[in-house]
């Protein structure tokens, strides 16, 4: 009797250590994989900024999110508009070596949140915000979700076409 019981403590002792070990090692790879998504939202974002510092007429020419109108940014930083109701797959446009990444940029035109400390009022100020979007899956997502890429991480940030220079 003594024996089946220590057999038995020694057995729960031992799922436990395995449970725990096995939840660390999940929420280390989620952990992983949220870094190196704010990190492609990243780059997304400093591809947006070079467009926009070549010409802002290359920003203010692309699809309105209004629209539903969004882009596919691969890993070779090379924007691809989608069809709308579409999103962009890990298949075709994933990042990162596992290919489990999936990165999206949407533009709005005008928005006036974006206008800076003295306002648009002057017409001649003209402002996009841009959200890059960074999705992924793993073994935490819902089985049968509508939307596979069940984690992401998102960046906005406004541009304009005026260059605020720091005064000294």
């Amino acid at each position: 009797m003594e024996i089946l019981l220590a057999f038995s403590v020694a057995i729960l002792v031992l799922g436990s250590i395995v449970f725990g070990v096995t939840t660390s090692l999940s929420n280390a790879q989620y952990t992983k994989n949220q870094g190196l998504a704010t990190s492609f939202a990243t780059e997304g974002m400093t591809v947006v900024r070079k467009i926009r510092d070549s010409s802002w007429n290359n920003i203010s020419s692309l699809a309105d999110f209004t629209n539903n109108e969004k882009y596919c940014l691969d890993k070779n930083l090379h924007f691809t508009e989608i069809p709308v109701g579409q999103n962009c797959d890990g298949s075709t446009y994933g990042l990162g070596d596992s290919g489990i990444f999936s990165r999206e940029v949407r533009f709005e035109h005008n928005k006036s949140e974006c206008c800076p400390s003295s306002g648009c009022s002057s017409g001649s100020v003209v402002t996009s915000r841009v959200t890059v979007k960074v999705s992924w899956a793993d073994n935490k997502c819902p089985a049968g979700a509508s939307n596979p890429l069940c984690h992401s991480v998102q960046l906005i940030s406004c541009f304009s076409n005026i260059d605020s220079k720091q005064m000294p």
